[in-house]
Parts: C-alpha cells; structure tokens; sequence
C-alpha cells in the first residue's frame, strides 16, 4: 500500500515524523547511514546540515540516497525520499565543511506500509 507524497507536500508531512535516517551506497565502502531532520523547499528539495565525511563521500560516490522515517505507531505509515545530490549544494563547494548543507533535488516520495499492516491508521494529510 503506497500513497504518493508530491514535493510541495514534504515538507509538511515529514514533520509528522520524528528524524528520518539517510541512506546512502559508497561503490566501495558500502552503505553510510546518518539520522538527519531535513529542512524541504516547496519543490522538495531537502537541506542536510552536519553529514559526516563517509556519507558525504558516499554520497559524491552515487549521487543518489534515500531517507526513511519509521512509523510513528504500529501498523503505521513509512515515509520515504528518493533524493540525487544537487551539484550545487553549498558543502560541494570549495573550502565547505560539514557545517555547509548538502542538497537533495527529490526524485520521488511516498508514504508506504505493507498490506499485512493494513489494521492500522489511516493517512490524515496534516494541515498545510
């Protein structure tokens, strides 16, 4: 069961979740992981602040990560980011640091839960 979650809608809907966890695949290092609380633009672009050195270079190394936040209740929905590293983000640029943010140009989100967990909530849009 999947609900698709538009751009403009991100940045509301993941503030009904706690922090979502980044996942990104280095090529030779394997997968990175950082608990992250984005900040969305109305197109769905996430700003990251403080990512460490290894998942930053996992994310040069791919370009693409994914954020997921866990159901806030049993049974109850996954919100998920497919995002690609924007070759503007301020942390690419010279003399940048981990304070710099990262930017993620969303590619596509969704809220989902597997049917077997259909007992629970319903979705309820919040309030823009």
């Amino acid at each position: 069961m999947s609900i698709r979650v538009e751009a403009g809608r991100f940045a509301s809907v993941s503030q009904t979740f706690d922090s979502g966890v980044l996942i990104a695949h280095h090529p030779r290092n394997g997968i990175r992981v950082l608990t992250v609380d984005p900040e969305f633009d109305e197109n769905g672009n996430a700003q990251i602040f403080a990512v460490g050195q290894s998942v930053f270079e996992a994310l040069v190394a791919s370009h693409s990560a994914t954020i997921v936040w866990q159901p806030n209740v049993k049974h109850g929905w996954t919100l998920i980011y497919d995002g690609r590293l924007d070759p503007r983000s301020p942390r690419l640029e010279d003399g940048a640091t981990e304070k710099d943010a990262v930017t993620l140009t969303m590619v596509s989100g969704m809220l989902h839960r597997p049917s077997s967990h259909a007992d629970g909530p319903d979705w309820q849009w919040p309030e823009s």
